[in-house]
């Protein structure tokens, strides 16, 4: 069964621990936490102190994305956040095993994320050390933007040099993921799909991540 992450960039800040639980009773898989300060992105957004206080909310796994110019920094001299994954972005990297090193230590899965612009062979060097393939949709900072053209074809592209690298990573899909778009993005190869407008805006999130689910299921390369 896909796995589908909610986004809490997308979430009502004033009451995070309420759309926690409204996600997860609706079928959420996990949770995506996209941490911003400002330089990396424009945009500030979720902060360390939020993964132990939305915590006692719900058992799911959480995901921490470092939209962070010095994610090594964070890892080492900010200890207050963990999380069962930490995505860190390709074009913030200058020691990328060291990094790695740094977030297992955390006794959590390696992410490895690319924007838009980011040329994925690039970064296939990395793919056998890394657990989950994050591919942006659109350009970290802000929810709600349309998606970039060419993104399938990444998706397409990524799966094929994952498994001419015999890696394990998952795929995840960030940015711009719509119910009317998600079976393709599956079909193409992605594992997760991160979604945060399309899942806090719904009327009936309930409704809507079981309709996604019923697409995919009904995709023959499921």
């Amino acid at each position: 069964m896909v796995h589908i992450s909610a986004s809490l960039l997308a979430a009502d800040y004033a009451r995070l621990g309420e759309e926690v639980k409204r996600a997860e009773t609706s079928g959420a898989d996990s949770f995506h936490f996209d941490l911003m300060d400002g330089h990396y992105v424009r945009n500030l957004a979720l902060a360390s102190d939020h993964f132990a206080a939305l915590r006692p909310y719900t058992n799911l796994p959480f995901f921490a994305h470092l939209e962070l110019s010095n994610p090594e920094e964070v890892l080492t001299q900010f200890a207050p956040f963990s999380a069962d994954t930490i995505i860190v972005q390709w074009n913030t990297l200058t020691k990328p095993q060291r990094t790695f090193d740094a977030i297992r230590l955390r006794n959590a899965k390696v992410g490895l994320g690319l924007t838009p612009d980011d040329d994925i062979r690039d970064a296939a060097r990395l793919f056998r050390d890394i657990d989950l393939l994050l591919l942006l949709g659109v350009y970290p900072g802000f929810g709600g933007q349309t998606l970039q053209p060419g993104t399938h074809e990444r998706v397409l592209s990524a799966r094929q040099l994952l498994d001419n690298e015999n890696s394990p990573a998952l795929i995840a899909m960030d940015g711009g993921i719509k119910p009317d778009n998600a079976v393709s993005f599956i079909e193409a190869g992605a594992d997760m799909l991160i979604m945060g407008t399309a899942l806090f805006q719904s009327h009936d999130m309930k409704r809507t991540i079981l309709e996604i689910r019923e697409s995919i299921a009904r995709s023959p390369c499921r």
